[in-house]
């Protein structure tokens, strides 16, 4: 197992959350396993290394300084690396992009109480960390080039929904508005202005702008790549040797086409496929997105897609914020939101990768059982 970062494999999920609110804490808890159980378990891990090349004809992985590492599989599982700003201030000391425990760790230096804090990005990671900052005392300006936060992954309606809750727990939201520069004062940015005129003075930037995936291993290989590493429903790549997992694999969408999932769950169960591909097992790893956000005290859950011909149905009191709603395509269930209602999740994941249909005032009908939905027949 070669991985870059000098860590053996954690959990990231917490980076947003609890290592910015306790960043004296223990890191422990965070850690996939105990180091002993990889040497119990026969793995050599070899941290702090970068894989710099694949020798496909060799059959190897070359490591940065040349040496090989023989291999009769590999698994890719690069992920990708946080997209930069393309200006002055993008490389200041108080400029954070959030993808490892060193970026949070950092981060959470500059989250105190009282600092003034510019999010640039109101995706998942941006409005995560927004919230945390807030939490932490920090008066937190959010500035987001579309109409809403989360707005590609929730539709305009909850992205708007989202948006109204982060004003009311306090951030200054700048939805519609870009980034033009950056006042930069001894290596550290000390106010962002936008393209509406405004100038916004700061502590900390934090940018949550996506990922871009890293394929460079499997492009310089030979290996067909997109906006990712191309792979089949047995997590295979175009060479049969090489297999690829997580936020860098191009898979075959549930809904058509060919998509990347950039969320946790993902990343989970596509490396145990891959595992089991890898081993010569029979995989056929083809399911919906399914993701978690934790914000203020909103548990955001939502699976599938949102089609574009949705029909949307609400059930339950969005002003309560424990709620669901449902996104249908000819009366076919095709995503699903969940607001702090974790059981309607647990049936709408199956009603969404069954593809069940039904009628929209069963949906909007808070004492219709869903799991009645379960039963009828196909």
């Amino acid at each position: 197992m070669i991985g870059e970062e000098p860590w053996r494999p954690y959990e990231r999920p917490p980076l947003s959350k609890e290592v910015l609110w306790d960043p004296k804490g223990s890191t422990d808890e965070l850690f996939l396993h105990e180091e002993a159980w990889y040497e119990k378990n026969r793995i050599d891990l070899r941290l702090g290394e970068r894989a710099e090349a694949l020798d496909l004809s060799a059959g190897a992985v070359q490591l940065q300084g040349g040496k090989l590492v023989e291999a009769d599989r590999i698994l890719l599982a690069t992920g990708g690396a946080a997209r930069r700003l393309n200006m002055e201030g993008a490389d200041a000391v108080n400029l954070h992009y959030l993808r490892t425990l060193g970026d949070a760790s950092r981060m959470a230096a500059d989250l105190t109480d009282g600092a003034r804090v510019v999010i640039i990005g109101m995706g998942v990671i941006g409005a995560e960390v927004a919230a945390s900052a807030l939490k932490l005392g920090c008066q937190v300006t959010a500035v987001e080039p579309l109409a809403a936060p989360m707005i590609r992954a929730l539709g305009p309606q909850f992205g708007h929904w989202l948006g109204e809750e982060h004003r009311r727990q306090g951030v200054d939201t700048r939805f519609g508005c870009g980034v033009v520069a950056m006042k930069v004062v001894d290596e550290r940015v000390t106010a962002v202005e936008l393209d509406d005129g405004s100038q916004v003075e700061c502590d900390a930037v934090v940018v949550g702008i996506g990922i871009d995936p890293e394929i460079s291993l499997a492009r310089d290989a030979g290996l067909k790549t997109s906006n990712g590493i191309r792979v089949d429903r047995q997590c295979r790549t175009s060479n049969p040797m090489v297999f690829a997992a997580g936020d860098v694999a191009e898979q075959d969408g549930f809904f058509g086409g060919h998509i990347r999932h950039e969320t946790y769950q993902n990343a989970s169960d596509q490396a145990a496929a891959a595992a089991m591909a890898m081993l010569g097992q029979e995989v056929d790893y083809h399911k919906p997105v399914w993701y978690w956000s934790d914000q203020f005290d909103l548990n955001i859950q939502f699976c599938g897609h949102i089609p574009m011909d949705a029909q949307v149905t609400v059930r339950g009191d969005m002003e309560s914020n424990v709620f669901s709603a449902f996104f249908q395509s000819g009366g076919i269930i095709e995503g699903m939101l969940a607001i702090n209602n974790a059981r309607d999740m647990g049936i709408g994941k199956r009603l969404v990768e069954r593809r069940l249909a039904a009628d929209a005032a069963s949906l909007a009908d808070a004492d219709f059982s869903l799991r009645d939905l379960l039963k009828a027949p196909r």
